[in-house]
């Protein structure tokens, strides 16, 4: 299993007051949506879909070196479900990007959010459609890590992002080639009960022939 990453462009906003109040309130993960990541590929989280790793981490911009705070640390990473998806309320710590964190939210320079999660085995599901549109419904992630980023359509586009989905494309478009291939051509057999009326109506015909 891979990690992967998944942005949302909702509102992201501060709350409290200056200094160790201040904190960076967000939708991080959001229920039932189609998010196009880019053109021809697009995913759904199903409702109830998230498990929480032992923990959660909050950074900035997913850069580990601007963690804001996780779920063991003090003051704490709070996150919880709601009807639309799982919102996290984290503490910005009095440093230096923090600071500037702190400015952007207060200026709307940050767009949106993003987390980091891994998909167990048989957690999702996915099809091509008639236009070659594909599609990944996920029914179980486990989250790991969770944030406000800047520009969520830049986190959506970067090579990784990308190149880790278009892997799985391209595999699941493997096996469905193998299961073509090793699907019989043959009719089904038929069972004794077939046989004999099949045999029967062969015998009537027969005998119809030989009366003309």
């Amino acid at each position: 299993m891979k990690l992967g990453r998944a942005v949302i462009r909702t509102e992201v906003r501060a709350a409290g007051g200056e200094g160790e109040g201040q904190r960076v309130i967000g939708l991080g993960v959001v229920y039932n949506k189609w998010e196009e990541l880019w053109p021809g590929y697009r995913e759904r989280i199903l409702p109830g879909a998230v498990k929480f790793a032992p923990e959660v981490k909050s950074y900035f911009n997913h850069d580990p070196n601007q963690v804001l705070s996780t779920t063991e640390s003090d003051p704490p990473l709070e996150i919880r479900e709601t009807n639309e998806g799982i919102e996290y309320n984290s503490p910005i710590p009095p440093t230096s990007y923090g600071r500037d964190l702190a400015v952007n939210l207060e200026r709307q320079n940050v767009k949106g959010s993003s987390f980091t999660f891994m998909v167990p085995p048989g957690g999702d599901k996915r099809w091509e459609d008639q236009d070659g549109v594909f599609h990944r419904e996920i029914s179980e992630l486990i989250l790991y890590e969770i944030g406000p980023v800047t520009d969520p359509a830049v986190v959506s586009t970067t090579a990784s992002v990308r190149s880790a989905r278009e892997a799985q494309v391209e595999e699941w478009r493997r096996v469905q080639r193998e299961q073509q291939r090793s699907e019989p051509d043959s009719k089904p057999e038929l069972d004794e009960k077939d046989m004999a009326a099949d045999a029967r109506r062969l015998v009537r015909h027969g005998e119809l022939k030989a009366t003309l």
